[in-house]
Formats: structure tokens, sequence, C-alpha cells
């Protein structure tokens, strides 16, 4: 997954409100929001909202 893809899915997940994030190597995404609030989100939700994005893309696109 490259980083525009990482950034569409944490905008799905947590919209404009997150710092900084890091996807670590067993699939996990870690993000800190304006508050401070470390949020984990797991492969399967990350999977989820990451084929949420690309079906929004492919049914624009059509």
């Amino acid at each position: 997954m490259n980083e525009s893809e990482i950034r569409k899915v944490l905008r799905k997940l947590m919209g404009k409100d997150v710092v900084d994030w890091r996807l670590r190597e067993d699939g996990f995404l870690i993000a800190i929001n304006h508050q401070g609030w470390k949020v984990t989100f797991s492969p399967a939700e990350v999977e989820r909202a990451l084929q949420s994005c690309t079906r929004k893309r492919v049914t624009a696109n059509e």
C-alpha cells in the first residue's frame, strides 16, 4: 500500500484529524489525532476501508 492509499484510508477512518501515522509490518495502522490520542486499526479494518475507497473511485469513474 502506498502513501496516498494510506492517507485515503486514514481520512475514511478518522477524517482530517490525523497528525501522524505508522503502518506496522503486521498490517496494523497506528494513527495519532490532534488531541494526542493514539488509535490502532486492525489489518481487517484497514482492508475494509481501502476496499471502500477503491469502490468509490471505481463507481465514480463509470
